[in-house]
């Protein structure tokens, strides 16, 4: 049964979710720069902005409420369970993903760049990761109607294929988009491991790990 830890308490950080809004707006502000003015070259710049800022903020808070860092998952302590459920599901993950690329293209292959560009992608994953389960999850999960095992990671899941309805990539031969099949699975995990064991830092390397295989085996093939 998901234990929810006694630091974290039944109300709702209004100020993380404004934080929240701010750097996401912010986010998509550069990203649309991006896109209509190429010739700026601020690829990076997408990433490095929301990290930067999700860091400063955390020191920000951290300094004057040092206990914010434990209910944001940050400094509690990662048991062997945690490390291995995370283990399971991400060779899990792997797995899945490997057999898909096999069935798409005969082969599957590893290159080490792969392994610089799941590094690269920790910058990006963070904010996503804070947002999402620290601030999130923590806001949902002192809601009545949410509380309980199984709810809030089943809301979280649904939600995540939901918005990912309109990605371009489908599954062969269908109109489904291949990410509202995958995602909900992983929504579904991802709240109940940080509910479960309440730290974001191996879900933040679960997702830079599933993404970069994702896009290096899977998506370029569709």
């Amino acid at each position: 049964m998901l234990t929810m830890n006694s630091n974290i308490t039944a109300r709702i950080d209004w100020r993380d979710i404004k934080t929240g809004l701010v750097i996401g707006l912010l986010f998509a502000v550069i990203k649309v720069l991006q896109m209509k003015i190429p010739e700026w070259n601020i690829n990076g710049t997408a990433a490095n902005v929301p990290f930067i800022l999700t860091v400063a903020y955390i020191i920000w808070r951290g300094r004057r409420e040092p206990e914010k860092l434990d209910a944001w998952g940050l400094t509690t302590p990662i048991t062997g369970m945690a490390v291995l459920v995370m283990a399971v599901f991400l060779g899990m993950t792997a797995a899945l993903l490997g057999t898909t690329r096999l069935m798409l293209g005969g082969e599957l292959v590893f290159e080490p760049r792969y392994v610089f560009r799941m590094v690269d992608y920790v910058v990006g994953a963070f904010p996503q990761q804070f947002f999402l389960c620290s601030v999130g999850l923590a806001s949902l999960a002192t809601l009545p109607v949410l509380r309980g095992s199984w709810r809030l990671p089943l809301v979280v899941g649904m939600c995540f294929g939901a918005a990912h309805f309109w990605v371009p990539v489908h599954l062969p031969g269908s109109i489904i988009p291949l990410q509202v099949v995958a995602t909900p699975p992983m929504g579904f995990f991802a709240a109940w491991y940080f509910l479960r064991f309440r730290n974001i830092l191996p879900l933040t390397l679960f997702h830079a790990i599933a993404y970069v295989l994702y896009s290096q085996w899977v998506e370029h093939l569709l």
